[in-house]
């Protein structure tokens, strides 16, 4: 063998060499490269979990501000920002939101409001979607019939007459029918005694407590008591754990209204 054949044997020889032990770092390296994706895979799989499992945990720690309905007041800016402070002062935020009586359950239903301030039971089935009742009494207003008429002394003695009902108050609307010729006022109390008083209306269906947001009984008419209502305040089966602190600024808010007492739902 000539002395250029020895060196190219060697070199082929070299190369055949290379070959395996690149073989065999390849055939070390694709475990180590498997274990690795491996690892990468579980570690993304781990932080997903984590992420979704708190999910929740960050969104209970954002705060979450609701949006009650209250009626109308007379003083509705004072008594909006008494209710703010109330349910501040309690660990709740809360955006009051004035809103007819008629207009309450469907704002409820199509969820641009989360509350609702005072309502009887009523509510759940005009809202047709899940509530909570507050534990606590707002209130209990008396049905009130106000009328100049001195003929009449109860419901019965409304045939042919008009009688006007807060548009919106279902309860009232029930209460009358079959007795009475039923005209829904928007605008609240003072819009009603408004048409009392001009001769548009018979007589009225209110609570005392709506009355009292006004001047009261107007001069020669008397009120006459019909049946005293429960109210709650009301918020929507998914913020129910809420509910200790409503619960808690709803009280607050009734001591700010010198409405003292206040009474827990039996």
């Amino acid at each position: 063998m000539t002395a250029g054949n020895q060196v190219g044997s060697q070199h082929v020889s070299q190369r055949r060499d290379q070959g395996c032990l690149g073989g065999d770092t390849m055939a070390l390296r694709k475990p180590n490269a498997i274990i690795r994706s491996c690892m990468f895979a579980v570690i993304l799989l781990a932080a997903l979990f984590l992420s979704f499992e708190l999910l929740p945990s960050a969104k209970a720690d954002e705060e979450v501000c609701l949006k009650i309905a209250l009626p109308e007041m007379a003083d509705r800016d004072q008594s909006a920002e008494r209710y703010r402070a109330a349910m501040a002062e309690a660990g709740l935020c809360v955006q009051p939101v004035w809103l007819p009586n008629k207009r309450t359950a469907v704002s409820l239903k199509r969820g641009e409001i989360d509350g609702v301030f005072a309502s009887g039971e009523t509510i759940q089935q005009s809202a047709g979607v899940p509530l909570v009742a507050g534990g606590v009494v707002v209130g209990r207003p008396k049905s009130l019939l106000i009328t100049a008429d001195a003929t009449v002394h109860a419901l019965s003695d409304l045939k042919d007459k008009d009688i006007g009902v807060w548009l919106g108050d279902d309860r009232g609307k029930q209460e009358l029918v079959g007795l009475a010729d039923i005209i829904t006022v928007p605008g609240g109390a003072g819009m009603m005694l408004r048409m009392l008083r001009h001769g548009r209306l018979d007589g009225l269906l209110i609570d005392d407590f709506s009355l009292n947001q006004t001047e009261g009984v107007p001069e020669g008419y008397r009120a006459i008591e019909l049946e005293t209502r429960t109210s709650y305040s009301w918020l929507r089966k998914e913020y129910e754990a809420l509910l200790p602190q409503f619960n808690r600024g709803t009280d607050i808010f009734r001591a700010a209204l010198d409405m003292t007492n206040p009474e827990s739902k039996s």
